[in-house]
């Protein structure tokens, strides 16, 4: 329905007719007709919505045993790394088929926008995964305020390292933890280098790896968005 606005110029529209208002004119146009898709635009429509219903069931299944600060962006950004690792094909019928392949697109993924991972940290841990799957992860030296950045206002930092294992595929996704490592950092206090290491099963689909800080004050006056951050350091599949 066209109605007058306070300038005395119509928008809205009547029947078939759209009036829009430029620049103080008034412009009629005809309402565009249906949008005609090809099979590749219903195609990715409908791997997009699928994505993000199989993306909040991997999220879920992670943060049920990881806690990750529940930031807006995280979903977006997970969602986002998580389409990356699709790979379409199609059957004998013609028909399109998805499933999440390499999970190396995840590596990097922004858990938090305004206090990234590499604003955060000043550190590179080394993987070496020999052929019978007993990883082995060596942490180097950290000090608070060199390899683990401190934002305004934090005197502390949790650093938490954890294995698991995953496959998005399900339809209904587990996340298994293999194991975890936790740092308690203060000031002026380094923490030697060390290995971490743990078997990773033989039918596992994913094998990552999630780092997370979290920070906190005395006075309990570190801005929200300055509270956690977090990563995959690490991805890999192992089985098909």
């Amino acid at each position: 329905m066209a109605r007058v606005n306070k300038n005395g110029n119509l928008s809205g529209a009547v029947g078939n007719i759209v009036f829009v208002n430029r620049y103080g004119e008034t412009h009629a146009r005809r309402k565009p007709g249906k949008v005609n898709q090809t099979s590749n635009t219903k195609k990715s429509a409908s791997g997009f919505g699928n994505n993000s219903s199989q993306d909040r069931l991997v999220r879920a299944a992670i943060t049920e045993k990881i806690d990750i600060r529940n930031y807006q962006c995280f979903a977006v950004n997970h969602r986002t790394r998580l389409g990356l690792t699709i790979f379409q094909s199609q059957d004998e019928d013609g028909n399109t088929q998805m499933r999440y392949e390499n999970p190396q697109s995840m590596v990097g993924t922004i858990f938090n926008n305004n206090w990234q991972w590499e604003r955060a940290v000043n550190f590179y841990p080394d993987y070496n995964l020999p052929e019978d799957n007993s990883m082995m992860v060596t942490i180097p030296e950290l000090n608070l305020g060199k390899q683990i950045k401190l934002p305004k206002n934090a005197t502390r930092a949790i650093l938490k390292l954890h294995a698991l294992t995953i496959d998005p595929n399900k339809r209904v996704v587990m996340a298994d933890i293999l194991s975890s490592l936790t740092f308690d950092l203060d000031k002026n206090q380094n923490v030697p280098s060390q290995e971490w290491q743990f078997q990773i099963p033989e039918n596992t689909y994913w094998a990552l790896i999630i780092a997370t800080i979290s920070y906190s004050s005395p006075k309990n006056n570190i801005a929200e968005e300055h509270m956690h951050t977090g990563t995959y350091l690490w991805a890999k599949k192992i089985a098909e």
